[in-house]
């Protein structure tokens, strides 16, 4: 076939790139490690004044902040490279909206990612899952503020109603993020946050800084293995029932003997449509962890001896709030 008769090619990701959107992905998290984005705050530099401040090879320094450029995260004016508002906002550490734990988080799951063949034509996950401790442990945590922080927890305060509930319990709560919001969203509502230590360390941390210890008590426990208590009038599950393997008909059992009668429960998680054709958010997140339908989760939920159970809200990126009631 002549070139010149060829078909204009259509629109779409694959022929738009997505084979190489790794690079992009790549320069953003070297240069989170590098804490570039944090060292211009007190003003522009040069290239080689930021390799020489991130302790970096010059040249190839100046290729990293030439790309930030084109990601829009730098500007460069008169020679000398600064911050563009989206980088102000996500990747300057301490910005109430920062980023970079996610981006650490990333990082830590890249080996999965890079053994998906494998683990597509093995079954074997193999470590798929977040780093079991240290600063990997502490970056997982923060990472899940991070992403919460943005919208999720916002969603779910202003979706489900606890209008009349006092104690809720937080099932694996990680960094306390859903239990502020609600706190926030509802005067009258405490919080225990039940997770395992290490976990609790830094929620504690998280807590602090937003003002919120007074309301929100820190129970150690495994989530996993141990009951969840009662007198609760309402139970949350976030992120913490991904698709079969998970445990969630369990988790919710115990759930529901923790309920007071009329206690409600709310699950927020990835969740794929009832087609399972997307959205890609939950369709990824499936692949690394794994993923319910809408339609399953609302079976499991009902299974535990839920009723009035029903999808309350969801977002572009496949999260969804589930919520249900104690008989």
């Amino acid at each position: 076939m002549d070139i010149f008769d060829m078909p204009p090619a259509t629109p779409h990701t694959v022929s738009e790139g997505l084979h190489w959107a790794f690079r992009s992905s790549r320069v953003l998290h070297v240069a989170t490690e590098l804490d570039l984005f944090t060292r211009l705050t007190d003003g522009p530099l040069s290239a080689a004044e930021i390799a020489a401040v991130c302790g970096a090879d010059a040249a190839e320094t100046e290729k990293l902040v030439i790309c930030c450029c084109a990601l829009g995260l730098l500007r460069k004016t008169d020679g000398r490279y600064s911050n563009t508002q989206a980088a102000e906002d996500y990747l300057v550490r301490g910005a109430p909206l920062y980023q970079g734990n996610m981006i650490a988080h990333a990082e830590h799951l890249w080996q999965f990612w890079s053994g998906l063949g494998d683990v597509v034509r093995t079954g074997d996950r193999g470590a798929s899952g977040p780093p079991g401790g240290g600063d990997g442990h502490r970056d997982f945590i923060l990472a899940m503020h991070n992403t919460s922080i943005t919208g999720p927890a916002r969603m779910v305060a202003e979706n489900v109603d606890l209008s009349g509930a006092r104690r809720l319990l937080d099932i694996g709560g990680g960094p306390g993020t859903f239990s502020i919001a609600l706190c926030q969203k509802h005067a009258g509502l405490t919080a225990d946050l039940f997770d395992r230590p290490a976990t609790l360390e830094v929620a504690r941390e998280v807590i602090e800084r937003f003002g919120m210890a007074d309301r929100i008590r820190l129970v150690e426990g495994d989530w996993d293995q141990e009951d969840y208590g009662d007198g609760y009038d309402a139970a949350l599950f976030s992120n913490v029932l991904h698709g079969a393997a998970s445990g969630a008909p369990e988790k919710l059992r115990k759930g529901f003997e923790a309920l007071n009668e009329g206690g409600q429960v709310v699950v927020h998680d990835f969740l794929l449509n009832n087609q399972k054709t997307g959205p890609l958010g939950a369709a990824l997140f499936g692949m690394m962890v794994g993923a319910y339908s809408t339609d399953e989760m609302c079976a499991v939920v009902e299974a535990a001896g839920f009723v009035e159970v029903r999808l309350v809200a969801v977002n572009e990126r496949g999260a969804g709030v589930v919520v249900g009631r104690k008989p």
